[in-house]
């Protein structure tokens, strides 16, 4: 009996590549009048190179996409030689952080989601670092796990485990909903859940692995693929 359904977010309820894009764009122009100098030397392979070397240099934040972020900001305005890094980085942060939350949902992920909780339990298990309440979609979601928190991200078994534990359900009784085959699909399938891949890019299913129970490739198919799953 199915009674839990959990979502990954970016790339399965919206697209994420737009949002990512705004966001680096909103905070250079906000760097732009208030840092200019980090804009002077920093482009976007700056940038990456930054967080790169925030990566290696702090692997326990490798699953916290914010704080990665926030000391990049914070690394590159040190060494454009800025005072206050911390209070400037916050402010440049804030910026990116809410158009990283300002995102266009997909067509029929407020219908989808309003019906299926009238049933199900409903989750977000994502690697990502979307605030639920700013996007305002938290009052549809009844828990909500990001690698940040977990300290692990999926396809580890730590994460799909988080939310067996919260649940108290056995994985028998979970769908996983989500655009990647690795991460979302592989990993929630060898947590022994059942598994519907969001493919809105039609992508071809790898080859040689299981495939999920269901395939959408848009959210008003989700109810009749639950259905069905729900069915057998």
């Amino acid at each position: 009996m199915i009674k839990v359904i959990t979502f990954d977010l970016d790339d399965t309820l919206w697209a994420i590549a737009p949002v990512i894009d705004n966001a680096n764009r909103r905070m250079l122009e906000w760097m732009n009048e208030n840092t200019p100098k980090f804009n002077q030397t920093y482009d976007n392979h700056g940038i990456d190179q930054l967080r790169d070397e925030v990566m290696v240099n702090n692997p326990h934040l490798t699953h916290d996409l914010s704080q990665i972020r926030l000391t990049l900001i914070q690394l590159g305005l040190s060494r454009c030689g800025y005072a206050a890094v911390e209070s400037l980085a916050q402010q440049a942060f804030a910026v990116y952080f809410a158009a990283r939350n300002d995102v266009e949902l997909f067509a029929g992920t407020h219908t989808q989601l309003s019906a299926l909780k009238q049933n199900y339990q409903i989750g977000a298990l994502t690697n990502g670092n979307a605030d639920l309440a700013q996007v305002g979609i938290d009052h549809l979601f009844d828990f909500y796990f990001n690698s940040a928190q977990i300290g692990v991200s999926k396809p580890h078994p730590d994460f799909f485990a988080t939310a067996l534990a919260h649940t108290g359900l056995g994985a028998e009784s979970f769908i996983h909903v989500g655009d990647h085959p690795e991460h979302d699909i592989i990993g929630a399938q060898a947590a022994g859940m059942r598994t519907i891949w969001m493919n809105s890019q039609h992508i071809p299913w790898p080859a040689g692995q299981t495939r999920p129970c269901a395939e959408i490739q848009h959210l008003d198919q989700l109810s009749d693929a639950v259905a069905d799953i729900h069915a057998h």
